[in-house]
């Protein structure tokens, strides 16, 4: 869930106690969907226009699948205000659960409009005024790679002209990872190009099916359930032309606007660009495909993450993503980098821990808490699948696994960094 940041001329009017607002949305965030809806329809009633009650009270809805009451709860927060980016993307997330996919598409084009486009809603937006010298490196390998291409070479050129001749004057911290102020002469110098929507490629749903014609899918479903909880993998995951379609769409698009992870890798997600006909259209065939292991769950969120090739290197701050679980009932994750990139093809993809987080833990805590988790590894089963990384390769598995990026050693170059994409369908201990 999406909180606002931007507050509309009436809820400036009638402005509930900030210890109220603070009460429901800790609710929300601790897992206590039911009391939080509660907490919401309670403050409505005396502030019935203050858009923050009426997001959680959607994502408390939500929360219990009560979809079509969600819907009605953005769309009121949406009348209210129909630049409240947070509530369109988070109206996007519930239609999609409800699978009108081509509907959700549209909420998530209309928030990615409102946050990146040329006019954003919050120009103070924290990604705006911060940067990171792995972000900087990045972006500036990404304008090469426009330019070399052929997209609009002249003026990705002048851009890796713009942002070296930044970067060069820029006194960086010692953690390449470590966040810092963009001062008011780099923004302007970057103008309206930092973390903006200033290219994004189309990604359609392909005429022909996405997944591999050749896989085994009884195989399998029977590996799939041979695991304690819930665990298998498989190579020639995609066709070579939605392989070659994703890959493309990810190097391309400048979507990449989430940097603020500890280990410097950058994420990119469905209400900042990656939303696509494709990717959905790949969740759709997966669900099918797979009956037995996806059951009804919808697809419920996704995301990708690119990662520095100097990760691991040399004592580098750099890493992938620590021990965690995540808030579904299936993940689904797959890479896409050329397999040549990988220095080490026994490492570099995924570990699975034969450890579920406790139900009782709630999101912050089985996603966040990296010393909590670490202690309940050591407290339980300490067994663990080590996934080594490859082209095309897909990893399925109960998503309350605690699980973590095995070390990586990849190329440098900015086609040689490794993307994983992530898929989450269902509902957490279901």
């Amino acid at each position: 869930m999406e909180l606002p940041q931007n507050k509309s001329i009436k809820e400036e009017a009638s402005n509930p106690p900030q210890n109220q607002i603070t009460a429901l949305v800790n609710l929300y965030h601790s897992g206590q969907m039911v009391k939080a809806e509660q907490a919401c329809r309670e403050l409505l009633n005396t502030y019935p226009q203050t858009l923050i009650a009426i997001n959680v009270l959607g994502a408390a809805l939500r929360g219990q699948g009560k979809f079509q009451e969600a819907v009605q709860a953005y769309d009121k927060a949406i009348q209210l205000n129909p630049d409240y980016a947070e509530a369109h993307s988070n109206l996007g997330v519930t239609l999609q659960e409800l699978g009108k996919l081509e509907d959700a598409l549209v909420q998530y084009k209309k928030s990615f409009e409102l946050v990146r486009g040329k006019n954003p809603v919050d120009p103070q937006h924290k990604s705006f005024r911060l940067i990171s010298k792995a972000k900087m490196k990045h972006d500036i390998e990404q304008f090469e790679y426009l330019a070399a291409s052929g997209y609009e070479s002249e003026k990705f050129q002048a851009l890796v002209n713009v942002y070296k001749a930044v970067s060069s004057e820029i006194n960086w911290p010692t953690n390449d990872a470590e966040t810092i102020p963009l001062t008011d002469k780099y923004q302007k110098l970057l103008m309206d190009t930092y973390n903006r929507s200033i290219h994004v490629l189309e990604a359609p749903e392909l005429p022909g099916p996405t997944l591999s014609n050749t896989l085994d899918i009884e195989k399998i479903t029977e590996n799939y359930f041979k695991h304690d909880f819930g665990l298998t993998y498989f190579d020639n995951f995609l066709t070579p032309v939605a392989l070659d379609s994703i890959r493309h769409f990810l190097l391309g698009s400048t979507i990449w606007f989430d940097f603020f992870h500890g280990g410097g890798y950058i994420g990119a997600y469905l209400r900042d660009g990656l939303a696509c006909p494709l990717f959905f259209q790949i969740a759709e065939e997966m669900r099918t495909t797979f009956p037995k292991i996806f059951k009804n769950h919808p697809l419920k969120q996704l995301w990708a993450y690119k990662y520095d090739s100097r990760a691991y290197k040399n004592d580098s701050p750099l890493t992938g993503i620590n021990a965690h679980a995540d808030y579904a009932a299936i993940n689904v994750n797959f890479w896409v980098t050329p397999k040549a990139a990988n220095l080490n093809s026994s490492s570099g993809g995924l570990v699975v821990y034969n450890t579920e987080a406790p139900l009782e833990w709630d999101p912050n805590t089985f996603n966040n808490d990296t010393e909590k988790i670490l202690e309940h590894l050591e407290d339980n089963n300490d067994e663990k699948s080590n996934i080594p990384y490859n082209e095309n390769r897909i990893v399925l598995f109960n998503s309350n696994l605690i699980h973590e990026t095995d070390k990586f050693e990849f190329k440098e170059g900015y086609e040689n960094r490794r993307i994983n994409v992530t898929m989450l369908f269902g509902e957490r201990g279901t």
